[in-house]
């Protein structure tokens, strides 16, 4: 998989210091080629609070680098590609209980969740989203989201 850079000079949707190297479509077609069977999706937690939902993934041992997010017609899909080789480089490994290599997970989004002003931040190993709520149903365009 090639690391294009998607960023341009001047480019609003991704400020500060961070740029994705990923490709959406790319990284797409490996996780289709690589699945696995077996591998495991991460839970989801939804709150519901009065002005917005929380959304909470559990994703040790993942570097914001490695998230591809965005929404889409209410759903939010959480892609990861995260190549770990100091684990391999240390030895054999005993037990590996969680293993987030490659994943695409999508969430059904209520239908008040505005996804245009969706805010993820990644902390201690948990994914969080803060999204708003509208007082009326939206039906959300692509969007990219930013973990910061």
């Amino acid at each position: 998989m090639k690391n294009e850079i998607l960023y341009a000079d001047g480019c609003l949707i991704y400020p500060g210091v961070y740029v994705p190297v990923m490709n959406e479509d790319e990284l797409k077609e490996e996780i289709k080629q690589s699945f696995d069977v077996e591998s495991v999706l991460p839970p989801v937690n939804i709150v519901e609070l009065a002005d917005s939902y929380i959304v909470e993934l559990t994703l040790p041992g993942i570097s914001r680098e490695d998230f591809l997010i965005h929404a889409d017609n209410n759903v939010l899909s959480v892609c990861v590609l995260h190549q770990d080789s100091s684990l391999k480089t240390k030895g054999k490994t005993e037990q590996h209980g969680f293993k987030y290599g490659l994943f695409d997970r999508h969430i059904q989004l209520p239908a008040h969740a505005d996804a245009a002003f969706i805010s993820a931040e990644y902390t201690a190993g948990t994914l969080l989203f803060h999204i708003p709520k509208t007082s009326q149903p939206v039906k959300n365009l692509h969007s990219r989201i930013v973990v910061y």
